[in-house]
C-alpha cells in the first residue's frame, strides 16, 4: 500500500509543476536514445544521442563508460559533442530626441546560427536501498565545456533624420526632416570559452525486482567555476517521471523537467536570467 501511494504521489507532480508555468515560459520536447553494453559486471560503455527542441534548441552525440567499485559507488567518465542553436538577438539602437536638428533610430541584428561545443565530464554516483524498494542515489558531477571561437556577420540598421530649412515663395520659413536610411553588415566576433560547472543531483526512485516501472523525482543544481573566486548557482533543474523496462533488453521512459535559469555567460560576461524552461522528455534505451 505504501509502495502503490508512492508511485502515484511521485507521478501526480508533474501536473502540479505545470499549472505553475506562465504564458512567457519556454517549453520544449527532449528526445533522448542509447544504447549500452555490458562489458563485465561491474564495468559497461554506452553511446547516446540527444535532440532538444527548444528556443535554444541543441543536439548532441555521446560517448562514455562507467565502472561500478561495488553495490554503493559508480565512477564514469564522458564526452559530448553538442551542437547549439543560438535564436536570432535584436538590440535598439537610439540617438537624439525626435524633434531635435538630428536624430537616429535602428537596430543591430545578430542572425540566428549553430555553433559546436565539446564538453567532458568525471563523476561518481553513491546510492543506497531503503526497504528493498526505494533507490536513493547521490550524483557529483564535474563538467568541462569548450565552446570554439566564431564569427556572424551582424547587421546594423539604421534610419537618420535631419532637420532641413527653407523658404517658400512669400519669403515663408518652412522645415522638414531628410529621411536617410542605411544598412551595414559587419563581423561579430565571438571568443573561444571554457565554461567548469559542477553538478549535483539527488533522486529517489522506485526500484524493485521484477516490477516493470520505476517512477522517479530529482533536484540537480549547476554551479559554474568559471567566474571569480566563488561558485556561482547558474541553474536548478527538477524532474518527475517513469521508466518502463520490456522484453529484457528494452527500456523507454517518460518525464517533465522544469529548468530555473538564474544566471548564464554570454560572451564571457555573467548575465542575469530569469527564465523558467519547461520540457517533456522522451527516451529509449538498449542494453545488453
Amino acid at each position: 500500500m505504501i509502495q502503490r501511494r508512492l508511485i502515484l504521489a511521485l507521478l501526480s507532480l508533474a501536473p502540479l509543476l505545470l499549472v505553475s508555468a506562465q504564458e512567457n515560459d519556454e517549453l520544449g520536447l527532449w528526445n533522448e536514445i542509447g544504447v549500452e553494453k555490458s562489458i563485465t559486471k561491474s564495468w559497461d560503455v554506452g553511446l547516446d544521442l540527444e535532440y532538444r527542441a527548444q528556443n535554444k534548441s541543441r543536439f548532441s552525440a555521446g560517448l562514455g563508460t562507467s565502472y561500478k567499485l561495488n553495490k554503493y559507488l559508480k565512477l564514469g567518465i564522458s564526452y559530448n559533442f553538442l551542437y547549439t542553436y543560438k535564436p536570432d538577438k535584436f538590440k535598439n539602437k537610439d540617438t537624439g530626441e525626435v524633434g531635435s536638428e538630428s536624430w537616429e533610430v535602428g537596430y543591430n541584428h545578430t542572425p540566428a546560427h549553430w555553433y559546436p561545443r565539446h564538453r567532458f565530464s568525471v563523476e561518481a554516483t553513491g546510492s543506497i536501498k531503503l526497504w528493498k524498494w526505494l533507490k536513493v542515489s547521490l550524483r557529483e558531477r564535474y563538467q568541462f565545456t569548450h565552446s570554439a571561437a566564431r564569427t556572424v556577420d551582424k547587421l546594423k540598421h539604421r534610419v537618420s533624420y535631419e532637420k532641413k530649412y527653407d523658404f517658400d515663395e512669400d519669403w515663408n520659413e518652412i522645415t522638414w526632416y531628410e529621411e536617410s536610411v542605411s544598412d551595414e553588415t559587419e563581423p561579430k566576433y565571438y571568443a573561444a570559452f571554457t565554461d567548469q560547472v559542477l553538478r549535483s543531483r539527488l533522486k529517489l526512485e522506485y526500484d524493485k525486482k521484477r516490477f516493470p516501472f520505476s517512477p522517479f523525482v530529482s533536484a540537480e543544481t549547476h554551479n559554474s567555476v568559471s567566474v571569480g573566486d566563488h561558485m556561482l548557482l547558474q541553474k536548478i533543474r527538477a524532474a518527475v517521471g517513469s521508466s518502463y523496462k520490456f522484453r529484457k533488453h528494452n527500456e523507454v521512459s517518460l518525464s517533465y523537467v522544469i529548468t530555473f535559469d538564474m544566471y548564464d555567460i554570454e560572451d564571457n560576461e555573467v548575465v542575469r536570467l530569469h527564465d523558467r524552461k519547461h520540457a517533456i522528455c522522451l527516451g529509449y534505451k538498449y542494453s545488453f
